[in-house]
């Protein structure tokens, strides 16, 4: 007869089931979820192991006082702090490896997440995030004994700093860029990738032709009609969702 598998067994099957199957997905951001919740259950079930001994050698008779389980910090998005710069006498370790999401031309965030398991354990105040316009310095310092830190000075698009944000997860840090909004009535940038190759501060004078259209579109939609106003608008949507090819302004 089959005995009844005690729960601290359960959480640990149910980890290593996750585990196979996390490592048959090809998506890093689903793959990192399912992750995450391996770990959990993991903790769980080492959390359950001691409290099952230590009702065992009560019964026996051994007067023994269970550890209670371990507090899982509780995620929580972590207030917008002055500039920081990193320190020179510091040696960081470059993160090179994280998941993007660049969303849809209407999702007002690009989202990073970057994988530091033991990121909750530490000080909020050892994980700093400095947005400019064009790029953010994150810095985690003194975890696990070392120090790391995510630059991207070239940003394919603007963010709003203001309005940027990062969040500290249990085991990663999570990186919200807010998008720039392409107009009064269009949506938001759409992004195809992180950073730009080249540099868009020296090609910024390439740019002006397409600016003046812009500018000019912008005027004829103040300054038009309800009709001039809808076929602007509908025009830029288009555009936004790739569905005009060129500048889109072909109307």
């Amino acid at each position: 007869m089959t005995g009844v598998i005690p729960p601290s067994q359960e959480r640990l099957l149910d980890a290593e089931a996750i585990e196979q199957a996390a490592s048959t997905v090809s998506r890093p951001t689903a793959r990192m979820h399912l992750e995450a919740l391996a770990k959990k259950l993991r903790k769980e079930s080492e959390a359950l192991q001691r409290v099952e001994k230590s009702s065992a050698m009560a019964n026996s008779g051994t007067e023994e006082a269970a550890p209670a389980p371990a507090a899982v910090p509780v995620a929580a998005p972590a207030e917008l702090s002055a500039p920081v710069t990193a320190s020179p006498s510091v040696k960081y370790v470059s993160i090179d490896r994280f998941a993007f999401d660049a969303g849809g031309y209407d999702a007002p965030f690009v989202t990073l997440y970057i994988p530091l398991p033991g990121a909750g354990s530490i000080s909020a105040d050892n994980v700093q995030c400095n947005f400019t316009k064009d790029s953010f310095d994150l810095i985690v310092r003194d975890l696990q004994g070392k120090s790391y830190r995510l630059l991207k000075d070239n940003l394919e698009k603007d963010i709003d700093p203001a309005k940027s944000k990062y969040i500290i997860k249990s085991d990663k840090v999570v990186l919200k860029l807010h998008k720039v909004k392409t107009s009064e009535y269009g949506g938001y940038d759409y992004w195809t990738k992180l950073t730009d190759k080249k540099d868009r501060k020296s090609s910024s004078k390439k740019d002006d032709p397409q600016k003046s259209i812009m500018d000019l579109m912008k005027d004829m939609y103040n300054e038009g009609d309800d009709n001039m106003k809808k076929v602007i608008g509908e025009t830029f949507m288009k555009q936004q969702r790739g569905e005009l090819g060129g500048t889109g302004m072909d109307f």
